[in-house]
């Protein structure tokens, strides 16, 4: 006797048929991906659904179509797409940062990278992207189009600028600097490690809405980006010395350099600059200010 229930067989037929689906709906959505010039564009993208469709078998669906020379026509459409950024993005570049008024200057050309001050910015045109980094720290990746790489640009030195003004900083940095050598049982004068200030500058910068309720909400992020951007703001302005004392940097050299955590690099322009370890204040002595 056959205690095969409809309810059963009917979760198993849903099963296989389930099963099948979902295989048609990734070969769908790849397929449907690949009719979007914005994602021709991404060949990351692309890469990710030529991947579905390679492990599809169309005839074990009934499915007439030839999708070994459509994969094969990608490729060849995905090479002629990187020959044509490689062509354009340079000029195109140079000319929306002219029209902005932004100094444009190629750096390296494996890896490329160009020059935008603040900013540098490293391109993979076979990937298609772009990295907008400062003080060696990634910022923000984008798609290696000029005027995304301009929007980023804008967007994020805006937020460097907002915030305070160089002597509040200086002030904040040696509060913090005396702050730590409190917690470090060190004296006044002595050498500590510059990223060490971090934490201690960030309280600083929050608002007296956070000071009053200090939750992730009214929390403003300030991070190792902002603080070089900082005090390359001060050496840049020649703004060293307040209320009696002298910002000193320790550069680092050697082994130093190699641990990038212990280390912050500063700005000099045109993609140059230094790593600094180390931070310390001084007096300022009278005799060099009667």
């Amino acid at each position: 006797m056959n205690d095969t229930t409809i309810e059963d067989m009917a979760k198993r037929f849903f099963g296989v048929v389930d099963e099948q689906s979902k295989a048609l709906g990734k070969v769908q959505k790849a397929l449907k991906s690949l009719t979007d010039d914005a994602i021709l564009e991404s060949p990351g993208k692309v890469g990710e659904a030529c991947r579905q469709l390679e492990a599809f078998d169309p005839g074990a669906f009934g499915l007439h179509i030839d999708l070994e020379d459509f994969l094969s026509q990608t490729v060849e459409d995905q090479r002629k797409r990187a020959g044509k950024r490689k062509v354009e993005f340079g000029r195109d570049l140079k000319e929306i940062a002219d029209r902005e008024g932004v100094s444009c200057q190629l750096i390296t050309t494996d890896p490329m990278e160009f020059s935008l001050p603040p900013f540098t910015v490293a391109v993979n045109l076979e990937k298609n992207l772009a990295a907008l980094r400062y003080a060696r720290i990634a910022v923000e990746d984008v798609p290696a189009k000029a005027e995304k790489i301009m929007a980023a640009l804008q967007k994020n030195l805006k937020l460097l600028d907002a915030g305070w003004s160089g002597e509040d900083f200086l002030d904040a940095l040696h509060h913090a600097y005396q702050m730590l050598l409190f917690e470090q049982r060190k004296h006044p004068g002595e050498r500590v490690t510059l990223v060490d200030l971090l934490p201690f500058v960030a309280l600083s910068f929050q608002s007296a809405k956070f000071r009053s309720d200090p939750i992730s909400d009214h929390y403003r992020a300030y991070g190792r980006v902002r603080m070089a951007y900082d005090l390359a703001g001060l050496r840049r302005n020649g703004m060293l010395e307040r209320n009696g004392v002298r910002l000193n940097l320790g550069t680092a050299t050697g082994t130093a350099t190699k641990n990038k955590k212990n280390v912050l690099y500063i700005e000099e322009g045109g993609g140059k600059g230094q790593y600094y370890l180390s931070i310390w204040f001084s007096p300022i002595s009278r005799e060099a200010h009667p």
